[in-house]
């Protein structure tokens, strides 16, 4: 018996201890950072006017959703595959992505403005609008990238410092924006996100870079041709995560459209906690993903429906526990938040918070088709709930007056689905874990390699 491995145990999982806090505070630290920005933005401007803003800026989000190649799956993929095959050859196949990833993000933004202003020239937007979203589209663009810049440090096992960096952004972003609302109003606001994406992005470009050329190498002098596989898994994997942005986005855009700036407002305030609990469970997708493709690789079909299910009760009860304490609390606190006026979208708020903690019993399958080779899977169930959403959104604002009453038809029908989707994933991870092949034996020790949340 090796001596050294209780001590070895011991150290990787102090190392995964502190990736998961590093990552989960950071989240935390950002979401709440992010409700706190809202609620400024609702106090100081009202509802209407913050509607807006939140349209504008979904509007830009729409937008980038169909030009973000998302690469950060396919530089974990291949990345380090294409290292064995020959010194830097690795840090060369990722910096080529990550200029993919910038000149993508450029063009994005420069046909998004143009557009914006032959809107206006045209009278399909108003010049109040116009200013408010020109930023809002520069604000996406200069964001583009961070997916990049996000893989780079969980290639070289860097995650813990990820976060310590995303939480210092974050705070001075906070910081940077909300003086730019006191000092400017909504322009100023979308204003300084532009002047904090781009400083976001450049800080967690460059440690990324640093890192991966520490790790991997100088690049490699010569050229080369990509890796075979990558783009048919970057078409998978780009239209899995676009669907996920285009349906969150997709809800705010169909709201201002058809409910008006006021109910955009009222559904931001009503998911604040369910994107708040989101945030608290998400690292455990992170720290599954390298676990099930390790298992699944090797045909490990036991350890798979372990981890899976140990994850649903460990996520499930932290769920139920956060529906019981909010239940009584939550009219309270969206009264101290954002207004008194905001205390009637309680009940529609512990519904969503229901509905998130549903989908909280399912976090793996965030991460399991991809993990086990099968991301069109996931693709499938993105594509059905976003439909089924955005439908269900719009036949809300046709039968129902008010965007109290609005939000509340809406959070109720959101649940019912969410309950059909986590029942959908439970059949379908039997049948995945079927078709794994048989367990075979490792030929080499092999570690859990470090890994990111697929979007």
């Amino acid at each position: 018996m090796n001596p050294s491995r209780p001590a070895d145990t011991r150290r990787a999982w102090k190392r995964h201890l502190r990736t998961f806090g590093s990552l989960t505070v950071a989240g935390q630290v950002e979401a709440a950072l992010s409700l706190a920005t809202t609620a400024a933005l609702v106090r100081l401007v009202g509802g209407a006017e913050a509607g807006q803003v939140l349209f504008v800026q979904s509007l830009a989000a729409v937008w980038f959703v169909l030009w973000d190649p998302r690469l950060e799956d396919a530089q974990q993929r291949f990345v380090p595959a294409e290292q064995l095959r020959g010194a830097g050859r690795g840090t060369q196949l990722y910096h080529r992505l990550v200029r993919l990833d910038f000149a993508s993000g450029l063009l994005a933004t420069i046909v998004g403005v143009l557009a914006a202003f032959a809107a206006a020239a045209t009278g399909w937007l108003s010049g109040e609008l116009l200013w408010l979203l020109v930023p809002a589209v520069l604000g996406a663009g200069v964001t583009t990238p961070a997916g990049s810049a996000s893989a780079g440090y969980a290639l070289t096992g860097q995650l813990f410092r990820l976060g310590t960096v995303r939480l210092t952004l974050a705070v001075l972003g906070c910081l940077a924006t909300l003086t730019g609302l006191l000092t400017a109003g909504p322009v100023g606001y979308l204003t300084a996100t532009v002047v904090t994406g781009l400083v976001s992005t450049v800080v967690l470009t460059t440690g990324a870079v640093r890192q991966v050329r520490k790790a991997y190498g100088p690049p490699a002098a010569e050229a080369f041709a990509l890796p075979p596989g990558l783009m048919p898994f970057l078409v998978k994997t780009s239209a899995t995560g676009s669907v996920a942005a285009a349906s969150e986005s997709g809800v705010s855009v169909l709201a201002g459209v058809f409910g008006g700036p006021t109910l955009v407002t009222y559904l931001k305030v009503a998911t604040s906690m369910s994107r708040l609990f989101l945030t608290v469970i998400s690292p455990v997708a992170a720290q599954l993903y390298p676990r099930l493709a390790l298992a699944g690789a090797h045909g490990r079909r036991t350890a798979v429906m372990r981890d899976a299910l140990r994850s649903s009760a460990l996520t499930g009860a932290v769920g139920a526990l956060a529906v019981t304490v909010a239940a009584p609390l939550t009219g309270l606190l969206l009264g101290l938040v954002y207004g008194t006026e905001y205390t009637a979208l309680s009940t529609a708020s512990v519904v969503l918070l229901a509905g998130a903690a549903l989908r909280g019993t399912v976090i793996w399958g965030k991460v399991l088709p991809t993990a086990l080779g099968f991301p069109g899977v996931r693709l499938a169930f993105l594509t059905a709930e976003g439909v089924c959403q955005l439908a269900m959104l719009v036949a809300v604002t046709q039968l129902w007056t008010g965007p109290e009453r609005m939000a509340l038809a809406y959070a109720s029908g959101l649940l019912c689905l969410l309950a059909l989707s986590t029942a959908c994933w439970f059949l379908v991870l039997r049948v995945l874990v079927r078709s794994l092949p048989h367990a075979v034996p490792p030929t080499a020790p092999v570690g859990e390699p470090a890994g990111t949340t697929p979007t």
